[in-house]
């Protein structure tokens, strides 16, 4: 089963520790480097044709491959034998999981859009992460795929950017009880989160400069980074 972690413990980078000239995001070398670190990672999991979890943010492979079309509508087999721009393929989410160092935790998201049924999926992924002892959460912004993640299972809320959702309480997004709520930057230090920081830690995505990693610090328990020093981050939001 997947072990649960203290998410104020590490810091975390944003799809692995990426940079323009390589590794890619979401590449097995990004997430390499994250855990060489010490650093959490956070990563993008969406389900091929046949339903297996692949690791890919977008719902189209046109920017991150030479290739275009939608993600879900090809099979596994020939996912994992695209090339990603920068180097590598897309990962399977199964071989990342029997690969891992099992010393820093999984952010594992949840992309939930076109034909991706919330709580099969949510099983899916849940399903093989009964088989390892790696530290790792599930977490996502639709609130189905949350609510059928096992409370075995590390689970986070992602919540919608205010100024896009309009929502006024941004605590009560959950429908079941979680772990860990995550928000966007710009809301880190609205009251209603700022009160539920009492029990369920708040970590924030994605800091992309040090100077707002600076200022984030005491507003959250821990951060979704990506584009500078990790050592400069680690340090900022890990008081170290």
């Amino acid at each position: 089963m997947a072990e649960r972690f203290r998410l104020a413990d590490f810091a975390y980078a944003h799809r692995g520790l990426w940079s323009a000239s390589g590794p890619p995001e979401n590449s097995f070398r990004a997430f390499k480097a994250a855990a060489d670190q010490g650093l959490g990672v956070e990563l993008d999991l969406r389900p091929s044709a046949d339903g297996a979890p692949m690791i890919f943010h977008d719902p189209v492979l046109d920017r991150m491959t030479d290739r275009s079309g939608v993600f879900e509508s090809y099979s596994a087999k020939t996912l994992i034998g695209i090339s990603l721009n920068g180097g590598g393929t897309i990962p399977r989410f199964e071989d990342l999981l029997r690969e891992w160092p099992a010393k820093t935790p999984l952010l594992c998201e949840l992309k939930i859009d076109g034909r991706t049924d919330p709580v099969s999926f949510a099983e899916t992924v849940a399903n093989l992460l009964s088989t390892v002892t790696v530290p790792a959460a599930m977490m996502s912004f639709s609130t189905e795929a949350v609510a059928a993640t096992p409370e075995t299972i590390m689970r986070g809320q992602l919540i919608l950017p205010s100024a896009q959702s309009g929502a006024d309480d941004l605590a009560g997004t959950p429908t079941v009880s979680v772990d860990y709520l995550a928000c966007h930057t710009s809301d880190a230090g609205d009251p209603g989160l700022q009160a539920a920081r009492k029990n369920h830690p708040l970590v924030c995505w994605t800091v992309t400069e040090i100077d707002k990693c600076a200022a984030l610090a005491p507003l959250t328990d821990s951060q979704i980074f990506e584009g500078f020093d990790p050592a400069l981050a680690k340090s900022h939001i890990l008081n170290t």
